[in-house]
């Protein structure tokens, strides 16, 4: 069985002509370039008609490929079984690969492993590169199934090196989308993602290969992406109709993007078919025997299993096991099921506390500074945004690069000091609040926290002082808000309030003292002209790209530029430049993020992607600043900055607080006034 490295030109060369032995071999070259270009049905009608010309074994042993690639097991070792006894030496190893590939999707895995190395040796004897590489990619498929992880992405590489030495590129990119799959497989959901990324640009045809369309979407909707996930596998359902393949995990996965999107009907009728809809139709037995072998998403399902069918002790404990199996491998989902299930079952103040931090959403993001695909998808982001342009799809581009690039390693995190805290978490629907102080912990329920809210709010745009009915009476306090609480202006209910996002983000200071000042269009009180003559520093050209470049390794950094919160993606909040938007994602980048950064102009959604970057500490404002007041208040910022908390204590009437660690640095002072302004 003989095959083009490049079907195309096969298929336009080839014309079925001249004697019978010549018609033949121009069918039996048909239909092998037609399988290899996934048009299984025109490559059926020459082996067919090869068939019914000569009756030749190669015809069998091509339609028993087609079959298998259809999903058509049976009619596929029929065809084996009529070819096998006419074969010798290379064609024989070939059928041998074949029945090879039907034990990966049929029985014990070590058997298909046995078998397929076997076969290698005999591909390896004959010199048959291409088929060598078949057997390969078979056994890498088998060792998934068996989890031998590591040695299925042996199998996958070579198989790769061997199809790039023979010339077969788009070959060579499906073995490395293999390789996306095993990386899937181990729970590292950024890799995977970058090398399905990788594999389309290297030349993975989705349309011979609609398979490959599937592991996609499973990796997109792994990532909570699930309208990302349903337009990958809208196309891939017509491929798959169109040349009748069949693969069961595309009902499964539309079903789970059904499930994601409140519609359990999909998922109950597939109960059988999935680990994750059995736990949806109660099916928990079965599910719970998982929990010990199988890819690490499989066995953490069993371990969430096993928490829904336990009393409270075993469940905690079931929940324990699972969010560590995650925590080992990287994981992420299903972290929130696991962690929202045992807040759930907590009851004192500790376990709420501990649970509470546990199910927090994860650091935003730590972006590699110079990836060239995702400051593309930025920039024509910028662009659209500039020119009034649809900007959905450019957005989901930008979510789906920096998931495929995966996240930079974060600094390491500390937990605060020995300073009061006030924990917040919204469980089973309501607000509750856990108090820990003088190592005593104490949990209440918090009524209406939108209307708490809204009422601060009201209180400092009349110029009244906000009731208190959330902190302690203590000078200094630390918070972790949930929901609507993160609008609260938080320092105008006490003296000294830091607030976190979780309780290990709370980094010690590094004595950086250089200054950056940065103004956006349209702001004409002169505030950052004044302050810098005051304070020294640098300006910077208010660009995207600037304004990075002087954000790396800054000592504190101003920002006067009006915001744009984003509540359903953080990350696509952002502050107007010069020439566009400077967003999360653009924040995300920097390798080496300021120590102190205040944002002046109004609120902008940007405290949390600069403290998930690196930065200790964030003064800005849940408010609209009238601009009459701005150029006054930040100058009391800025005379106070060595102490972040103080500072924004200073400006609390007008709706600021200091988001991060505020304690003072005694070392880290203002750069001194005769520092050169930087007009870049």
């Amino acid at each position: 069985m003989s095959a083009s490295a490049h079907p195309q030109a096969t298929i336009d060369s080839t014309q079925v002509r001249g004697t019978r032995s010549q018609r033949a071999d121009a069918l039996h070259d048909l239909s092998i370039a037609h399988v290899e270009l996934g048009h299984l049905d025109i490559a059926a009608r020459f082996a067919g008609r090869g068939l019914r010309l000569t009756g030749e074994a190669r015809f069998h042993l091509t339609l028993a490929w087609v079959d298998l690639d259809r999903g058509r097991r049976k009619q596929s070792l029929q065809h084996l079984d009529l070819a096998t006894p006419h074969l010798r030496g290379r064609e024989l190893a070939r059928a041998r690969c074949l029945r090879g590939l039907h034990l990966c999707n049929s029985a014990e895995p070590r058997l298909a492993i046995a078998e397929l190395t076997a076969v290698i040796k005999d591909l390896r004897r004959h010199g048959d590169e291409r088929w060598l590489a078949n057997a390969l990619v078979g056994r890498g498929i088998a060792r998934c199934n068996a989890t031998q992880l590591a040695k299925a992405e042996i199998d996958f590489t070579a198989a790769q090196t061997l199809l790039q030495a023979i010339g077969e590129p788009g070959r060579a990119a499906m073995c490395l989308h293999n390789r996306g799959f095993v990386a899937m497989l181990a729970g590292n959901l950024p890799l995977a993602l970058r090398r399905y990324e990788e594999a389309a640009k290297a030349g993975l045809d989705s349309t011979s290969r609609p398979e490959a369309l599937v592991d996609r979407a499973e990796a997109l909707l792994a990532a909570g992406l699930t309208a990302e996930a349903r337009r990958v596998l809208t196309p891939a359902l017509e491929l798959l109709r169109r040349c009748k393949r069949h693969v069961p995990e595309l009902a499964v996965l539309s079903a789970r993007c059904a499930l994601r999107d409140g519609d359990p009907a999909p998922a109950v009728k597939l109960a059988g078919s999935d680990v994750e809809f059995m736990l949806a139709a109660g099916e928990l037995d079965a599910v719970a025997a998982h929990r010990f072998r199988g890819p690490v998403q499989t066995r953490t399902l069993g371990w969430l299993a096993q928490a829904r069918r336990s009393d409270r002790r075993g469940a905690l404990a079931a929940c324990r096991a699972g969010v560590r199996l995650l925590d080992e491998h990287l994981g992420d989902w299903p972290r929130r099921e696991l962690t929202g299930h045992a807040l759930g079952l907590a009851r004192t103040a500790r376990e709420v506390l501990h649970w509470s931090e546990q199910h927090r959403a994860p650091s935003t993001m730590s972006l590699p500074p110079n990836e060239p695909e995702l400051v593309r998808a930025l920039t024509r982001l910028r662009r659209a945004r500039a020119f009034g342009l649809p900007m959905e799809a450019l957005e989901r581009d930008v979510r789906r690069l920096a998931l495929a690039v995966g996240p930079r390693s974060s600094a390491d995190q500390a937990t605060p000091p020995d300073l009061p805290l006030v924990s917040f978490i919204v469980r089973e629907g309501e607000m509750t609040a856990v108090t820990l102080m003088g190592g005593r912990a104490r949990l209440r329920v918090v009524a209406d926290p939108a209307e708490l809210v809204r009422t601060a709010k009201l209180a400092l745009r009349a110029g009244r002082p906000v009731a208190n009915d959330l902190l302690p009476e203590v000078d200094e306090v630390v918070v972790v808000p949930d929901g609507a609480l993160h609008d609260m202006p938080w320092a105008a209910l006490r003296p000294k309030v830091h607030v976190l996002p979780r309780l290990r983000s709370w980094r010690e200071p590094r004595h950086t003292s250089t200054r950056v000042w940065i103004s956006g269009p349209g702001l004409t009180h002169g505030e950052v002209a004044a302050l810098q003559r005051e304070h020294g520093g640098s300006i910077f050209r208010s660009t995207v790209e600037e304004t990075l470049r002087g954000l790396e390794g800054a000592g504190v950094a101003h920002i006067a530029a009006h915001g744009h919160a984003n509540a359903d993606n953080p990350l696509f909040s952002f502050l107007e430049l010069a020439d566009g938007p400077l967003y999360g994602y653009d924040i995300a980048r920097l390798e080496n993020p300021p120590e102190v950064v205040v944002l002046s102009a109004c609120e902008s959604g940007l405290a949390r992607a600069f403290l998930d970057a690196g930065t200790r500490a964030v003064i800005a404002s849940v408010l609209p600043v009238p601009d009459a007041r701005v150029g006054e208040a930040m100058a009391e910022v800025h005379r106070r900055i060595d102490h972040p908390v103080e500072a924004a204590r200073a400006v609390a009437h007008l709706g600021f607080s200091c988001y991060g660690t505020g304690t003072r640095v005694a070392a880290c002072r203002a750069a001194a006034k005769d520092v050169p302004v930087h007009r870049a």
